[in-house]
């Protein structure tokens, strides 16, 4: 039987954010007839891969090797997905609780929507939630998901969007650190109907990779956009992206304090 949903996570020596991850899974509701869980590990060597052996029962499929990054490992677990929908949830990050899956199932039946995607719960390196996404970035979370309503910037979070595995391209590994933006981008290029859940979805580990090498990851992002909207355009709307990340970046540290 085809299973709906195909969560993939990926891990590279994170065993504490992957034990955080599948303590996450493991109490989703139904969780055998709905999820197909992906494992994708570039040969960790801090008791991951021991981890992922002592409970490789619940995942349906293991892949443990050398990598040449994250969005390549990202692609290995999507030629490994045969769910319907794909959903991308990294070591360190979790669903919202354990109802997720669930509301995601009912949702999807209810919309067959090719994308889903809500709010996003972001939280500390120590697990402490620092604020929702559509109350920390300056704007509005969006009724819908449209390829020219991103030229300012990302306006979700990668770990709150849930794709129709068939129409699912591979990352780009041109990007280190920002092709999950041109992902989602070249996905919305064929205008797929989308449908905004009023609840959130997950829970994301600030800190990644693309906050510990900010430099590069803006200036990836930055080629990104120019790509899609051009060099010119992207000039001009950047003067605002910088604005609302300056904004943004304030709001995450005032939390951070609280």
């Amino acid at each position: 039987m085809l299973k709906k949903i195909s969560v993939i996570t990926i891990n590279y020596n994170n065993c504490q954010g992957l034990i955080k991850t599948y303590d996450s899974l493991r109490i989703q509701l139904d969780l055998n007839t709905r999820v197909e869980w992906i494992v994708v590990d570039g040969n960790s060597s801090d008791g991951s891969v021991d981890f992922l052996n002592s409970i490789s029962s619940e995942i349906d499929k293991l892949i443990v090797e050398s990598d040449k990054g994250i969005y390549d490992a990202m692609n290995k677990g999507l030629a490994a997905a045969t769910g319907e929908y794909v959903w991308f949830l990294n070591s360190g990050d979790s669903f919202y609780n354990n109802l997720s899956v669930d509301r995601v199932c009912q949702s999807i039946g209810r919309s067959n929507a090719d994308v889903l995607f809500g709010d996003t719960m972001f939280v500390s390196e120590t697990g402490k939630n620092i604020g929702l996404i559509s109350k920390l970035k300056p704007q509005k979370l969006p009724r819908k998901l449209t390829f020219n309503g991103f030229k300012y910037g990302m306006n979700v979070c990668h770990q709150s969007v849930i794709v129709r595995r068939e129409i699912c391209p591979k990352y780009n590994l041109d990007y280190k650190l920002a092709s999950d933006i041109d992902w989602i981008l070249e996905i919305l290029k064929y205008n797929p109907l989308s449908k905004r859940v009023d609840y959130t979805l997950a829970n994301f580990e600030v800190g990644g990779s693309s906050y510990q090498h900010t430099k590069k990851a803006w200036k990836e992002r930055f080629q990104v956009f120019s790509k899609h909207y051009g060099v010119v355009p992207n000039l001009i709307n950047h003067l605002w992206i910088i604005i609302r990340r300056i904004i943004f970046d304030v709001k995450i540290k005032v939390f951070k304090i609280k």
